[in-house]
């Protein structure tokens, strides 16, 4: 039997600049400002105080015991490139079979004005046989460890870790949680 596992919990995902994002707290149901989507059945969009010490709500997205991904997203719009991300998240991803890798990811993908995904910025967990390497278009912030830390940076200084993307293309930027799970 493959086990394998993958879990992202976030207490807050701020784009700044006047708080662009919804309900970036997670303080009211993930309705308003979310969209989850899974490729399976097992997947769990979680809404609660208790994942972390402090009183406010926190938001856990897991694929479950099946393959496949889970995500919780919002695209927003930006008034330009100079503004500030900040999230704090607790990522874990664990497989016990080579043929299975697992990765949780806050993820933010650049969108064109047309809509097109140009690039990605993943802070992620990720088990050993994951495949998400750093690209000219995709850069990789591992999680240092399973515990809650906060990540923070200006969008267009981390524009200048992804030299195939053109910052003055970006116009929006979807934010996701994200969670998955590949058995080979």
């Amino acid at each position: 039997m493959v086990k394998s596992m993958a879990a992202l919990l976030v207490a807050a995902c701020f784009v700044s600049a006047s708080n662009l994002t919804v309900n970036g707290d997670f303080e009211l149901p993930f309705t308003t400002g979310w969209i989850d989507t899974a490729s399976n059945l097992t997947a769990t969009f979680t809404q609660a105080t208790t994942f972390d010490a402090d009183p406010n709500y926190e938001a856990c997205v897991e694929v479950g015991t099946a393959a496949g991904y889970a995500t919780l997203l919002q695209v927003v719009e930006l008034p330009s490139t100079n503004v500030n991300f900040s999230v704090n998240a607790k990522l874990y991803a664990y497989d016990n079979h080579a043929s299975a890798w697992t990765g949780a990811a806050v993820v933010l993908t650049y969108l064109n004005r047309f809509g097109s995904r140009i690039g990605s910025t993943r802070i992620c967990a990720r088990s050993t046989e994951n495949p998400w390497v750093n690209t000219s278009t995709m850069h990789i912030i591992p999680a240092a460890d399973s515990l809650w830390h906060a990540y923070a940076f200006n969008i267009n200084t981390e524009l200048g870790n992804l030299p195939g993307i053109n910052p003055s293309d970006v116009q929006q930027i979807e934010v996701s949680l994200f969670d998955t799970t590949y058995h080979c």
